[in-house]
């Protein structure tokens, strides 16, 4: 067998020293062809083999090998298929087999190289987004909790959005479109999604999709094109699934803590914000520079919103409660009974009034979401008017229940000594009068008011008022003449007091 040193020598001899092919095969003792061979290879050949390896023990097996691996492939989850150690086992249960693991493990291995796929590199246009939904785990006041993370990318030039919702459903998903449009300041004109159920309803033959009505008309509204990748193959939208990554190992690596939606969302923006500024790896541009000139691709946002709930009014219940997501929030008892509209984000649900005032409808009540379910938010000043007329739900009342917990130990003393004082439900009814001062005054100028009513003895709703409207008294401070001489020299006289005394000994009013 030749060796590489052999190959080397023959080289030497023909380009260094000159010599002729006879005189290498006299030398060598080889045949003229091998020479040539080698001086047009320049190394040795590998070992290549002549056919196929046999596998008598494993060969009678491999038919029952491929058709399990090829109903794997056929709809099987991928943590429920078979593993090499689980195909040997069960050859040895089921067929016989007495072959050893590792000719399995082997040869599964390479049947996992030859199927294994391939793809072509992409590339988008500007003005082409890309959309999924990720997940995370965050803190929320104190408690570790699932978060879902909408990811939209701009693959042209390489910008992110991430937002953060409690659930992946339909509203949160409209919201963070909402959220990234606005963030772009730009509605790209092809959104790339996977078969999201927040989008897609059914895929049917042929690939036609019925999509989600609500969702179809957010996107005629923003008039962008939505276009979906075929079933399984999410590596059609690589760029976004990347920046799923991204925002687990960067913005929730560690946990983050927050308790508010809205401020935990704003911080989120504000990391996008950052990394427009960042150089990438093998980039020569930051992404902000290149997202100002993909600033013309993009469409202009719509001149008015559009409702990203299903739903558009809601009526009040007789217990002053407007049921939304599956909890109630309370509104001004004076709504009972109406329809109201409902407008709700991530963070706030707030109401509106069902008259319409100036293009929108007064706001009556905001309520910061609960997104527990079937609880009820309530706040107490909406059912105040209501406890005037009925003094005995000031106990018994759940919101009242509420605001006894938040009032300061100055309101019990107050309710005392006017229930002392009162006969019947009278004193109970100034109170709630005293109560009815927070619609209209923050219960820290309120509570200072009692505190100072008490003091001087003066326990009456009127009293109280005019505490909260009159300014607290100052003494003024005492005229320093320090540094000023010359008003030394004035010398006001004292009045002569014998002027008043005639005054009155002529009968004049003193």
């Amino acid at each position: 067998m030749k060796t590489m040193k052999d190959y080397i020598r023959v080289r030497q001899m023909r380009e260094i020293e000159g010599r002729s092919l006879r005189e290498i095969a006299r030398q060598t003792g080889w045949h003229r062809d091998t020479i040539k061979r080698i001086l047009k290879q320049g190394a040795p050949p590998g070992y290549q083999r002549q056919e196929a390896p046999r596998r008598p023990v494993l060969g009678p097996f491999i038919p029952i090998i491929d058709q399990i691996l090829k109903h794997d492939k056929q709809g099987v989850p991928r943590k429920q298929r078979h593993t090499a150690k689980r195909l040997w086992d069960r050859l040895r249960q089921e067929y016989g087999y007495r072959g050893g693991y590792t000719q399995v493990c082997d040869y599964v291995r390479a049947v996992a190289q030859r199927t294994q796929e391939a793809f072509v590199p992409l590339a988008f246009a500007p003005g082409t987004a890309q959309v999924d939904w990720g997940e995370a785990v965050a803190i929320e006041n104190d408690s570790v909790r699932k978060v879902y993370l909408f990811v939209l990318t701009l693959p042209w030039s390489n910008a992110r959005f991430v937002a953060a919702f409690p659930r992946g459903t339909l509203e949160f998903f409209l919201e963070g479109h909402r959220r990234a449009l606005v963030f772009f300041q730009g509605v790209p004109r092809l959104l790339i999604y996977d078969n999201l159920k927040s989008a897609v309803v059914k895929v049917k033959r042929h690939h036609h999709r019925v999509l989600n009505k609500t969702f179809e008309t957010f996107a005629d509204h923003h008039l962008f094109e939505p276009r979906f990748c075929n079933v399984g193959q999410g590596h059609e939208k690589g760029h976004v699934e990347n920046g799923v990554k991204w925002a687990q190992q960067n913005l929730f690596t560690p946990m983050p803590r927050f308790s508010n939606w809205e401020e935990f969302n704003q911080r989120l923006a504000e990391e996008c914000r950052r990394r427009l500024d960042q150089i990438g790896q093998g980039q020569e541009r930051t992404p902000g520079e290149r997202l100002e000139e993909e600033g013309p691709a993009l469409l202009s946002l719509p001149p008015w919103p559009i409702s990203v709930a299903g739903k558009q009014t809601w009526r009040v219940s007789t217990l002053c409660l407007v049921q939304f997501d599956t909890n109630e929030y309370s509104v001004p008892c004076e709504f009972a009974h109406q329809h109201v509209r409902v407008q709700a984000d991530v963070a706030q649900v707030r109401i509106y009034a069902p008259e319409v005032i100036e293009k929108q409808a007064p706001l009556i009540a905001v309520h910061s979401r609960c997104h527990r379910r079937h609880q009820a938010i309530y706040d107490p000043l909406h059912y105040l008017p209501l406890v005037a007329r009925k003094p005995r739900t000031l106990d018994d009342g759940a919101p009242m229940q509420q605001l006894w917990e938040q009032l300061p130990e100055c309101f019990t003393l107050l309710r005392r000594r006017l229930e002392r004082d009162q006969e019947d439900s009278e004193g109970t009814r100034q109170f709630i009068a005293v109560l009815l001062l927070l619609k209209d005054h923050p219960p820290e100028r309120l509570s200072r008011a009692v505190e100072r009513a008490l003091e001087l003895g003066i326990e009456h709703p009127e009293a109280i008022r005019n505490l909260l409207l009159c300014p607290p008294e100052q003494t003024p401070s005492p005229l320093d003449l320090s540094g000023r001489a010359h008003l030394a020299a004035y010398m006001v006289p004292q009045p002569s007091l014998a002027d008043y005394s005639a005054l009155v000994a002529a009968g004049g009013d003193a």
